[in-house]
C-alpha cells in the first residue's frame, strides 16, 4: 500500500479511537478516585490522571491495523514494544511511586530492545559522521531514549505543557523524518502522534485529564526512540533545548540547596505566584505578571522556535 495512505490510516485510527475513549476514561478514573489536584485554579479542582491509558489504547488500535497493511511490521512492533514498556513502568510509578532515583535509571535498561532495530550507528553532525557501531546500539541509543523521557517528564506542571510541547516536537520530528526519508519514516510516529493530537483536545487549558507518569514516560520514550531510529540525534538535541535548559535549572536548584517546591500559587485575579525562576515554566511568570494560560502559550512558543531551528539544521546537513 502507498506510504501516504498507510500514514493517513494509521494516524486517523489512533486519533479517533483515543478521542472516543477519553471521555469514558475521564468518567471511570473519577469514579475510581484516580484524580490529582490542579494547583493553579482559584477553586479547589481535582482532575483525572493516568491519561496515558486511552492514548495507549489508541496506539494499539492503530498497530493492529498496520499489521495488515505495513510490510516492515517487525521493526514497527519492536519500536512500539519499547514505548509500551515505558508506559507500563509509568503506570507502576503512578500506582506505587517507585521514587525519583529508580525513575532516572530504570528507563535506560527498559530501552535496550531498541538495539534490535536496524539502527544507523553513524552519529551525523554538520560536517562529519562518527561511526559508533555496537556502542551506539547498546549504550548511546538506550541512554538517549532514557534522557529524553526524563526531560519530558520533568517539563510539566501547567495544564497541557508536557503533552502540548511533546506533541509539537513529535510533529517537527515527523517533518524532519519526511524531509530525509519520505513517508516510510512517518509510519513509526503516526500512531503516537494521532493519539496525542486527540488527547490534547482534552488536556489543553483548562485540562479535563492529565497524562500521569504513564503518559509522560510513554510519549517521552516515543519521541526519543523515533529520533534515534531516524538518525536525527543532533536535531533532537536542538528541538529539546527548552527541556535541556529546564533540566540545567533543576541541577542549579539542587546545587544551591534551595528547598524543594513543586507548585506555585495563583492570586485571586488569576495571576501566577511562582516561588522562583528556576524552571522554564516559571521563568517568565517570575518577572512578569501573567496567568497560567499565557505561561503555557510561552512554553509552546519556545518549543515551536526550537522545532523550527531543528528543521533548519536538517535542511543544512
Amino acid at each position: 500500500m502507498d506510504g501516504y495512505l498507510t500514514f493517513l490510516i494509521s494516524i486517523f485510527v489512533s486519533f479517533f479511537v483515543t478521542f472516543f475513549l477519553i471521555p469514558k476514561f475521564i468518567r471511570m478514573l473519577k469514579e475510581e478516585g484516580h484524580v490529582v489536584r490542579d494547583y493553579y485554579k482559584l477553586k479547589e479542582t481535582f482532575v483525572p490522571t493516568m491519561g496515558g491509558l486511552p492514548i495507549l489504547m489508541g496506539v494499539l488500535s492503530s498497530l493492529i491495523i498496520l499489521q495488515l497493511i505495513f510490510p516492515d511490521v517487525k521493526n514497527l512492533l519492536i519500536f512500539y514494544f519499547v514505548i509500551f514498556i515505558y508506559a507500563i513502568f509509568g503506570l507502576v510509578d503512578d500506582l506505587i511511586n517507585v521514587g525519583r532515583k529508580i525513575k532516572l535509571v530504570a528507563p535506560f535498561f527498559l530501552a535496550f530492545p531498541i538495539a534490535l532495530l536496524n539502527l544507523d550507528t553513524n552519529l551525523s553532525m554538520l560536517f562529519i559522521q562518527i561511526e559508533l557501531g555496537i556502542l551506539f546500539s547498546y549504550i548511546v541509543a538506550p541512554l538517549y531514549v532514557m534522557v529524553v523521557s526524563n526531560l519530558i517528564n520533568m517539563h510539566s506542571g501547567f495544564n497541557g505543557v508536557s503533552g502540548g510541547t511533546t506533541t509539537i516536537l513529535l510533529a517537527f520530528s515527523a517533518i524532519a523524518s519526511f524531509i530525509k526519508y519520505g513517508f516510510v519514516g512517518l509510519i513509526y510516529v503516526a500512531p503516537i502522534l494521532g493519539a496525542m493530537i486527540a488527547f490534547m483536545y482534552f488536556n489543553k487549558y483548562p485540562s479535563r485529564i492529565f497524562l500521569g507518569n504513564i503518559g509522560t514516560l510513554m510519549i517521552g520514550g516515543a519521541l526519543g526512540g523515533f529520533i534515534i531510529f531516524q538518525n536525527l540525534e543532533i536535531f533532537g538535541v536542538i528541538i529539546l533545548i527548552p527541556h535541556i535548559i529546564n533540566f540545567l535549572m533543576f541541577v542549579y536548584w539542587k546545587i544551591r540547596g534551595y528547598p524543594h517546591i513543586k507548585f506555585g500559587k495563583v492570586r485571586a485575579d488569576g495571576i501566577l505566584e511562582v516561588p522562583n525562576n528556576l524552571t522554564v515554566k516559571w521563568f517568565l511568570p517570575y518577572y512578569y505578571p501573567m496567568t497560567e494560560k499565557k505561561a503555557i502559550v510561552f512554553c509552546y512558543l519556545f518549543s515551536i522556535i526550537s522545532g523550527i531551528t531543528g528543521l533548519v539544521y536538517v535542511l543544512l546537513i
